[in-house]
């Protein structure tokens, strides 16, 4: 007798084969994103050491500085506006001469303008100054202005740095000078 190799043929329930399928499914998509996560990890260079030391800075707030289209707008019924590029060479003597004309017990408060910021821009052209209008649109000023405010009108406009420095001198008080 011959020995005949009977094949068995497995019986499965529609339950069992739709399990089946979903776990092979569930498989699939594993090994996908699996191969798409060291896929990226490979390509994408990013610093992963440094990650977890990443600084954070506080954000503040700066109340002396101001923007040229709004510099009428401040709290105090007098005050000055310098306006001037930060990143010009003589921009710490203008800061000196802010710095001394402070100490003066009399002294009027003071705001910087940027005219290198880009909100400033339009108000900056060296070669067309106009500082005789109204209009704060009109308003064009040099490489430095210096600008007197009173009750949110323009009083007074100088754009000579010695003129600046007279404006802004310091006046020692009699307690200083012994």
């Amino acid at each position: 007798m011959t020995k005949e190799k009977i094949k068995k043929e497995k019986y499965q329930t529609d339950d069992q084969k739709e399990i089946t399928r979903f776990l092979i499914t569930l498989l699939i998509v594993i090994f996908i994103l699996v191969g798409i996560y060291f896929f990226t990890r490979f390509f994408v260079k990013k610093d992963l050491n440094n990650s977890s030391e990443s600084e954070i800075t506080e954000g503040t707030i700066n109340y002396t500085t101001t923007l040229i289209g709004s510099m009428l707008n401040k709290p105090e019924d007098e005050y000055y506006v310098i306006a001037y590029d930060i990143d010009n060479l003589r921009a710490i003597y203008y800061n000196s001469l802010i710095s001394n004309y402070s100490q003066n017990e009399d002294a009027l408060k003071v705001y910087y303008a940027d005219i290198s910021n880009v909100l400033n821009q339009k108000f900056y052209d060296p070669e067309n100054i106009n500082l005789d209008t109204d209009n704060i649109s009109e308003l064009k000023i040099g490489d430095l202005t210096l600008i007197r405010i009173r009750r949110g009108e323009i009083a007074e406009i100088l754009n000579s740095e010695d003129d600046i420095a007279e404006a802004l001198r310091y006046i020692a008080s009699e307690d200083t000078e012994n």
